[in-house]
């Protein structure tokens, strides 16, 4: 499939670095250049053809579903294409993927055909990190403990009900954490890092209380546990 692009008619295609053929590498466009053209076509999506292989990474990241991408989602659905594990193949690209730079590409520079059998197989594991996806409070453990933390406070005259953290204490959550893509300029923890599916999730709950924190005066702070980086490595060994 083709689509006019600003250079006139050319193709332009979207593809998991593990359907890209090694002899097709020299099509790649550079990542920073492919965001920016895969961005441009996200956000025209209800006005424009849609580049060949957005449906898949789009299904992929589950956001085929909406038409009208938000800002957010346009986000989620690029930072693959930033990390080159999709690939924008061109006629004529801007600017060659650098096959020692990104990981992915040479990975697929350096596979033979054995490789290409099994990585055909195993099509979306690598390298990465853990990243959190989303955040649920659980309301009705939730609620419970809102409910006895109410019946303590109405002990403390001239104290306003949420001002503490104390009126928050046990309440849960649960912190889903998506396995996703080092980023560019991570690559030279790949060699280290364990291997995961991409889109593999793993839920944590924590629990609102009163702990030890060096950072505060104190010596302690309420905040939730166990505590959660916004991303995570995971170690070969660990």
């Amino acid at each position: 499939m083709s689509i006019f692009d600003r250079e006139g008619l050319a193709m332009e295609r979207l593809a998991r670095w593990t359907s890209v053929r090694k002899e097709d590498l020299s099509k790649v466009e550079d990542p920073f250049f492919s965001v920016s053209i895969v961005r441009d076509n996200l956000r025209s999506r209800s006005y424009v053809r849609e580049i060949e292989g957005v449906t898949e990474l789009l299904r992929e990241y589950g956001l085929y579903c909406s038409v009208s991408l938000s800002g957010d989602q346009i986000d989620r659905a690029l930072r693959p294409v930033a990390s080159g594990e999709w690939m924008l193949i061109k006629d004529e690209p801007f600017k060659p993927i650098d096959l020692v730079e990104n990981w992915y590409a040479g990975a697929c520079s350096r596979r033979n055909q054995g490789e290409w059998l099994i990585n055909t197989v195993s099509t979306t594991s690598g390298p990465g990190k853990w990243k959190i996806e989303d955040m649920n409070v659980n309301k009705l453990a939730s609620s419970a403990a809102f409910l006895a933390n109410f019946l303590t406070s109405r002990g403390d005259e001239g104290r306003v009900f949420l001002s503490s953290g104390k009126d928050y204490a046990n309440t849960t959550r649960t912190i889903t954490q998506k396995w996703v893509p080092l980023d560019p300029e991570e690559r030279s923890f790949a060699p280290a890092s364990a291997i995961h599916r991409y889109g593999m999730e793993r839920k944590v709950t924590q629990v609102y209380v009163e702990a030890d924190d060096a950072w505060d005066v104190s010596g302690s702070s309420w905040h939730w546990r166990p505590v959660i980086a916004n991303e995570e490595y995971e170690l070969k060994d660990k």
